[in-house]
């Protein structure tokens, strides 16, 4: 009697845990929303690329196979500077150390964001951002959030 007792307390006990885990909603993640920051930003340095002809589609060791002023060349930038368009002009930019040539306020720029962020767009704006640790920036029911990983 007294083990049929325990039994049904048992029982009992585990179908109140199982009816509370349907109604209290369980969250896989945390969400918080990260710091922000505005980057600093500098215009690149830049030059003209040295350029030639390819020959047989295949360019010279150090250069690059790519469309230049109309026309498929093979170009090749100074040590340290990246081929691109800068300003509407085929270009081999660089910017100082620390800086990454990325587009921001809708034009080409060189941004640094402090140690610890991540540049990227924030609720629409262009930020430096940084997440707790544990916590890794993304989009989250539609919101920008620092989600626990």
């Amino acid at each position: 009697m007294k083990k049929l007792l325990i039994l049904i307390c048992f029982s009992m006990f585990i179908a109140l845990l199982y009816s509370v885990s349907l109604v209290v909603p369980v969250f896989a993640v945390s969400v918080q929303s990260p710091s922000a920051q505005s980057p600093s930003a500098q215009s690149p340095s830049a030059q003209s690329p040295s350029a030639q002809s390819p020959s047989n589609n295949r360019c010279n060791p150090g250069y690059s196979l790519t469309n230049y002023n109309g026309n498929r060349s093979c170009i090749k930038c100074n040590p340290g500077y990246s081929y691109t368009k800068y300003n509407g002009r085929d270009s081999c930019i660089k910017c100082n150390p620390g800086y990454s040539y990325t587009k921001y306020n809708d034009r080409v720029s060189c941004i640094k964001c402090n140690p610890g962020y991540s540049y990227t767009k924030y609720n629409g704006r262009d930020s430096c951002i940084k997440c707790n640790p544990g916590y890794s920036y993304t989009k989250y029911n539609g919101r920008d959030s620092c989600v626990k990983r």
